[in-house]
């Protein structure tokens, strides 16, 4: 069986929509999503009505609930003072054009997904299993990820929120973070997901980076008045230190 993985949409509908071609492209027999459908984007109401058109299962990223439950901060990590400003102009936007009926749905998205491709145990989350805004970094020891892999007990454990794409396997359990379909890095926009190979006994994970229309969505995301930065600005490793200035 063959699965794919993506999150991080942030608002970017040529983005997904290539990732969804893409998938059914390779013949995948299921695709999931690890939340955050909007922010930094600008198309938060057409990202959020083609995710429910299609009915892909989805979880609740730390953007789609500051969103959907009317927040005052996202929870994420900005690596500046420029960045986090860009960022909660983003949010004030996108909450000021959601409607309604689609600031509903990303609320009552679940924050996590069990199922069961296969047969085996896949647990679908956003940033780590106890909180939506925590970072599970490449990074991260391996005594974090078998921590996490003893208190649950799945065979495959999928997440976003880091951007980055990576597979380790601690013990017997997988960690797949899927990156991130709506921002690319600095020099690279396309649109990143998983796949992951479920067979009997193996598991195996690879990574598919898709081309978009990039040029378009810039058009877009100025028309807004959003900064362009936003679609290629990490989740900060560590979040910066205001200084004096940045405090007034």
């Amino acid at each position: 069986m063959r699965i794919a993985v993506m999150g991080d949409i942030h608002a970017n509908l040529p983005a997904l929509r290539a990732v969804i071609d893409d998938v059914a492209k390779i013949g995948a027999d299921a695709l999931y999503c690890t939340g955050d459908v909007v922010g930094r984007g600008p198309h938060p109401n057409e990202v959020t009505e083609e995710l429910r058109r299609l009915e892909i299962p989805t979880v609740q990223g730390n953007w789609d609930e500051a969103i959907g439950m009317d927040r005052e901060q996202t929870g994420a990590a900005w690596t500046t003072a420029e960045a986090e400003a860009d960022g909660n102009a983003s949010m004030n936007w996108t909450a000021e054009v959601m409607t309604d009926e689609n600031r509903a749905w990303l609320r009552q998205l679940p924050v996590s997904l069990r199922l069961a491709p296969a047969g085996r145990s896949l647990y679908l989350f956003h940033g780590s299993p106890l909180r939506a805004n925590e970072y599970l970094w490449s990074s991260r020891p391996s005594r974090v990820l078998a921590r996490i892999a003893s208190d649950e007990a799945d065979d495959l454990f999928a997440f976003g929120h880091t951007h980055e794409a990576f597979h380790r396997v601690v013990g017997q359990a997988h960690f797949v973070a899927c990156g991130s379909v709506g921002c690319g890095t600095d020099g690279d926009a396309r649109a990143r997901y998983a796949v992951v190979y479920i067979g009997d006994p193996d598991i195996a994970v690879g990574f598919r980076s898709v081309d978009y229309d990039h040029v378009s969505v810039v058009r877009d995301m100025a028309a807004a008045g959003l900064s362009v930065d936003l679609l290629r600005q990490p989740p900060a490793v560590h979040p910066y230190v205001p200084t004096e200035s940045t405090r007034a």
